[in-house]
């Protein structure tokens, strides 16, 4: 089948905040959110999950505010 992949965003979404294209598997520890994309490359981010569109592959991320 085809695969499902997603595009994380910081904040809102919009080109400008994209943080992470083609992301495969999203992990959370206790705070921080790591994002792993089909080249396994990963980023991690401290912040909070707020939505994610699983049927148009948009996840929003707010990262922790220092």
């Amino acid at each position: 089948g085809g695969m499902c992949l997603s595009n994380v965003y910081r904040n809102q979404i919009g080109d400008d905040n994209l943080l992470l294209s083609n992301v495969q598997r999203i992990e959370s520890h206790g705070g921080r959110i790591v994002l792993t994309d089909i080249l396994e490359r990963q980023v991690t981010i401290e912040g909070e999950l707020q939505m994610a569109d699983l049927v148009d592959g948009k996840v929003i991320i707010v990262p922790k505010q220092d």
